[in-house]
């Protein structure tokens, strides 16, 4: 199994396209996925991510996208 690694740019501009998406909030977004508000906010201050965090955020936004589509 393969998975790519984004990069802080890509993890932040995925989780602003899945806001805009979902209509949701990036602090609700935050607090939903990884249990902090302050997340996107963070991210877009410069904060990297460790790749735990990475993977919560995308495994989140998978389920989610799942979750709407059933």
């Amino acid at each position: 199994m393969s998975t790519s690694i984004p990069t802080d740019a890509q993890l932040l501009a995925s989780i602003e396209a899945f806001c805009a998406k979902h209509s949701i909030k990036p602090s609700t977004f935050g607090r939903l996925a990884v249990g902090d508000s302050g997340l996107v906010i963070n991210l877009r201050a410069g904060r990297s991510p460790t790749l735990k965090l990475a993977g919560r955020v995308q495994a989140f936004m998978a389920g989610y996208a799942a979750q709407v589509a059933a």
